[in-house]
């Protein structure tokens, strides 16, 4: 193993050391009571070390948030892609989502309120974004493949769209919880992915109506 080796993978026991302090900690006693040097005790690290990963407290949730829709979207991927249509799919990540962020809702409320986390927001090395607008891009992508997502517009620009809605529902939800968001979120995808056109009318139908 070399120098190099072993300074990364250091680097990386520290880095998660950090995350895992923070997250309990932060889940424990809420995000606005937990302090960088609380952190920093709880990891077993320098203040000023903390500082070197994590420039703030928010840096350290975009962070852990990442981590987990990378992993979700690896252990997963396969299933998704065995779904028959796009709609499908993305159900069954919104069902993923909601499930983790009832479970998570403080991490999910301090990286929401944030603009920078969004897809159409601001990019910025200090808070990365989730990554889930990366899979629901790929998602809208294999349905354009498949032939059941108009092409008319590119897989960014649908995603984008789409992550409005999807992001909407989690505010709707985090101000009103008495709803559950997976209902929220299919309510969303519904009108997203149906439309709100109405089906064509049948003008004699209509016509018998105005006068039977």
């Amino acid at each position: 193993m070399t120098d190099q080796t072993m300074r990364e993978r250091k680097k990386e026991a520290t880095k998660t050391a950090i995350l895992n302090a923070a997250i309990e900690l932060i889940n424990n006693n809420g995000f606005t009571e937990t302090t960088m040097q609380q952190i920093a005790g709880k990891a077993d690290v320098a203040l000023r070390t903390l500082y070197n990963y994590f420039p703030s407290k928010e840096s350290i949730v975009a962070t852990y948030i990442h981590i987990v829709v990378e992993d979700q979207a690896q252990k997963r991927w396969d299933q998704i892609v065995s779904l028959d249509s796009t709609y499908e799919r993305l159900l069954y990540m919104c069902r993923i989502s909601a499930q983790w962020m009832a479970e998570n809702s403080t991490l999910i409320e301090v990286y929401a309120l944030d603009p920078r986390h969004y897809f159409y927001g601001p990019e910025t090395d200090e808070i990365p974004r989730s990554g889930y607008e990366d899979v629901v891009e790929k998602v809208i992508a294999m349905g354009q493949e498949q032939g059941d997502i108009s092409r008319d517009f590119s897989a960014a620009a649908v995603t984008q769209q789409y992550m409005g809605v999807y992001y909407c529902n989690i505010l709707t939800w985090l101000g009103n919880p008495e709803r559950e968001l997976l209902e929220r979120f299919k309510e969303g995808l519904d009108i997203f992915y149906h439309g709100i056109k109405a089906a064509s009318i049948d003008t004699g139908v209509v016509l018998a109506g105005m006068f039977f």
